[in-house]
């Protein structure tokens, strides 16, 4: 269970970043946190942030912290500062962001593809600060 104090350290997230990835193409992605217990995402096609191409959101709800994209959902397993840990409800994967520093921030996946564990980090840079 997690207060809404837990919950608004998702901050760190808020922004726009670039990364790159797994297959070497560059996104374009911007978090920001309309309200008390709302974070969203939007992806956007290029580095001008004008067209939107998908988005996800994060809630919160009575103690619950649960991100969805499309079909995918997860829940928030732990939430600090520079980190926050989400498992998987309807996901074929679990996820940790992480903040290096003020610019970076990472994103990484864990997953289990034919019995063995395969991971992914994708590292992204601060575009703008919102």
């Amino acid at each position: 269970m997690f207060s809404i104090d837990d919950f608004a350290q998702l901050q760190f997230l808020v922004g726009r970043w670039r990364g790159e990835s797994a297959d070497g193409k560059p996104f374009f992605e911007e978090y920001d946190h309309p309200g008390p217990n709302l974070f969203q995402s939007h992806r956007y096609a290029d580095e001008s942030f004008a067209e939107r191409t998908d988005g996800s959101t994060i809630a919160y709800d009575n103690g619950e912290v649960t991100s969805t994209w499309g079909e995918f959902t997860w829940r928030a397993s732990s939430i600090g500062a520079d980190s926050a840990v989400f498992e998987p409800v309807r996901a074929p994967s679990r996820f940790e962001w992480r903040r290096v520093d003020e610019s970076t921030l990472e994103a990484h996946q864990r997953w289990t593809a034919e019995g063995k564990e395969q991971q992914h980090t994708i590292r992204m840079t601060r575009v703008i600060k919102i």
